[in-house]
């Protein structure tokens, strides 16, 4: 969402932070842009995007800051070094819907994690809906990463929205390959009948609940029985680290809140989650809130935690 870009100057002069007395931060960036969103009909644009994307967008092609585009199932795994010496890897998933291409700003967020890291950026553009399945999608996200690993480096995954749902079947299939694990804003649940989400639905100023669940039915329609792992029933010898990213006025909140606690009860990972008071549905592509900020901190920490330096 380009859009980003075009708010910058009016978020820039609101900086004050506080934090809330369940240990959210809370924004008055956020807040302020959430009122914009509502008073423009954000969702709505947001939605045409969505049921309407152009897919001829490739802002990869052509780029002379691009390294090695790797064509695989499909899709492209392109590879960007943010380092001469790379101390580990990053595998980045895109939110989208499964349907709007990689933009600019997922681009800039997560290459400046990768610098910041010193990490190699593997950036896994999966082909979209409708022209391909869910199947298809799968199957890319499973070469890629075993393309990725070969060369040894720690791999980290990171993903938002919907590329999480990519991201998380990966980590329940080869949590051996996977250093650590970064989401956010994910979108793991496809039926989207919990009556807490439902009871969001009005005033999510991102998401339009009737949207998702028609890309979500075209996306399940791609999947054969057992294909895709249940998110919410993990193996109980699953292992590993992960963080969780949300915002508390999102439409997926509750879903998020679901996974973390199952994901806790059940397996054998180590689980930070971290919410926001007044974040939306994938702020992090809003590189001047303060949450963004933290959420770009925190991924740098863990990640060097997690590969030891």
């Amino acid at each position: 969402m380009n859009f980003a870009k075009n708010v910058n100057h009016f978020i820039s002069s609101a900086n004050v932070v506080i934090l809330s007395k369940g240990g959210g931060w809370m924004s008055f960036m956020a807040r302020r842009l959430t009122k914009q969103f509502k008073t423009q009909n954000y969702k709505q644009t947001v939605a045409h995007s969505f049921l309407h994307p152009n897919q001829k967008v490739n802002i990869f092609k052509n780029n002379p800051d691009i390294g090695l585009i790797h064509h695989l199932n499909s899709g492209q795994l392109v590879t960007i070094d943010t380092s001469t010496a790379p101390k580990s890897q990053i595998l980045y998933f895109h939110g989208g819907a499964f349907r709007v291409p990689m933009n600019d700003d997922q681009l800039q967020m997560i290459r400046s994690i990768a610098t910041q890291t010193e990490s190699r950026l593997q950036i896994a553009d999966f082909p979209l809906l409708p022209t391909y399945s869910s199947a298809d999608m799968l199957n890319f996200a499973t070469s890629a990463l075993q393309a990725v690993v070969a060369n040894g480096l720690p791999t980290f995954l990171v993903a938002d929205s919907a590329g999480a749902a990519l991201a998380v079947q990966l980590l329940f299939r080869y949590p051996d390959k996977i250093a650590g694990t970064s989401l956010i804003s994910p979108w793991l649940d496809f039926e989207l009948t919990d009556a807490q989400v439902v009871s969001r639905a009005t005033n999510d100023v991102m998401l339009d609940i009737d949207v998702l669940r028609q890309i979500a039915a075209e996306f399940t329609d791609g999947l054969s029985n057992g294909q895709w792992l249940d998110v919410f029933s993990p193996s109980d010898s699953l292992t590993g680290s992960l963080q969780l990213f949300y915002g508390e006025n999102e439409l997926l909140a509750p879903n998020d809140k679901k996974f973390a606690t199952t994901l806790t009860a059940t397996t054998n990972m180590t689980i930070d989650v971290i919410s926001f008071r007044d974040a939306f549905h994938d702020y992090i592509l809003w590189d001047k809130l303060p949450e963004t900020k933290k959420t770009k901190k925190q991924i740098v920490t863990f990640t060097r935690d997690q590969r030891g330096a």
